[in-house]
């Protein structure tokens, strides 16, 4: 049986007028990194660690979450995105 994980909230951004790069949070800490590379190649997921993210991205992500989310989950958010 697969282990599903639970979903805390989905930074979404684009790279360019046509091209995700979306980011989403879970109840565990873990973090998915869901993107395009291209028009033609696209879909791309994989897990990455808070280090993996660039400081001025984390700016964005918690931007976003301060604006959409409530303070708890804004305060979440930031601990994953600082390795705790």
């Amino acid at each position: 049986m697969e282990n599903k994980k639970t979903p805390l909230w989905v930074y979404r951004s684009m790279k360019g007028p046509n091209l995700d790069n979306d980011y989403f949070f879970f109840e565990d800490g873990t973090i998915l990194h869901h993107y395009d590379r291209t028009i033609s190649k696209q879909d791309f997921e994989e897990y990455v660690l808070p280090v993996d993210i660039p400081d001025y991205k984390k700016e964005k992500i918690l931007t976003q979450c301060k604006g959409e989310c409530p303070n708890e989950l804004y305060e979440r958010i930031k601990l994953i995105l600082h390795g705790k």
